[in-house]
């Protein structure tokens, strides 16, 4: 898939190729494993937050298990948008390497 481009994949290899990306920062960019590590600890000190999200089970949530869900929805917040970056810059390379292929650049 390394050799496959974006403007080439169907939607399921665009997802899979995103996956891949997903799976790259959390090896390879400290910011967003040091957020995924924040999420894990939150999840391991609030059961009922991790049933919620992991288990669609709802729960009553006592006032700290609130405030660290909203701790939680910021962390996300945060990973989505390197995510978002991530894959902007990911597309803006591979245009430009169409637009090459094209010969407009």
């Amino acid at each position: 898939m390394k050799n496959d481009k974006l403007y080439d994949m169907d939607s399921i290899k665009l997802t899979e190729c995103i996956g891949n990306l997903k799976l790259d920062l959390k090896k390879n960019n400290s910011t967003y494993k040091e957020i995924w590590e924040k999420i894990e600890v939150i999840k391991e000190k609030c059961p009922n937050i991790r049933g919620i999200l992991e288990n669609e089970a709802f729960s009553k949530l006592s006032d700290t298990d609130g405030k660290a869900l909203l701790e939680l929805i910021n962390l996300y917040r945060n990973l989505i948008s390197i995510e978002q970056y991530n894959i902007f810059l990911l597309g803006g390379h591979e245009c430009f390497q169409y637009l090459k292929k094209i010969k407009v650049v």
